[in-house]
């Protein structure tokens, strides 16, 4: 089952932090720590936000020794037993997206539920002014990906290899 994700374009990423605003408001004000989507400069001018991907096979949910974080089987949403979670910061660590967290306030692991309060309706893509997020799967990352290689010609290690076979 292919489930979806927020993804963001960097390019229409602003870096502005209303999804942080947004997702951290359901908390009682505006804290980035405690925000489930992460705004990351990757380079001095390149931006982009990270949040749960939803993985098939979610490397923090195996990393758990206590065994709190399952996928939910009808949402495909990842979720923390709240009650288990001692907030150990293993699946932290194990998190090859950088997505999770730790709520430091409660000492447990904090991670998109894409706003399941809301019926999977992301105030973080609601808010976002410039169209920066939306809810993706992988295939459709993968598509979109595709159509950027084709529009765009040759991969730029190929129009090095041409460019120099036509010599």
């Amino acid at each position: 089952m292919q489930r979806p994700f927020i993804v963001c374009q960097p390019e229409k990423c602003t870096g502005c932090q209303l999804c942080e605003f947004a997702c951290s408001a359901r908390y009682g004000g505006y804290n980035p720590l405690k925000s489930e989507i992460r705004l990351v400069r990757r380079q001095p001018a390149a931006i982009m936000t990270i949040a749960c991907r939803m993985c098939d096979e979610p490397t923090c949910m195996y990393a758990c020794p206590r065994e709190c974080i399952s996928v939910s089987d009808t949402t495909g949403i990842m979720l923390v037993n709240k009650d288990v979670c001692n907030g150990c910061g293993w699946c932290v660590e194990a998190c090859e997206f950088g997505a999770v967290s730790i709520n430091h306030d409660e000492r447990i692991v904090s991670m998109c539920n894409l706003c399941e309060d809301r019926g999977g309706d992301p105030r973080c893509i609601q808010i976002c002014a410039y169209g920066a997020l939306s809810l993706s799967t992988p295939a459709d990352v993968a598509a979109r990906r595709r159509q950027e290689v084709v529009l765009g010609g040759l991969l730029p290690e190929a129009r090095g290899a041409t460019q120099r076979s036509r010599r």
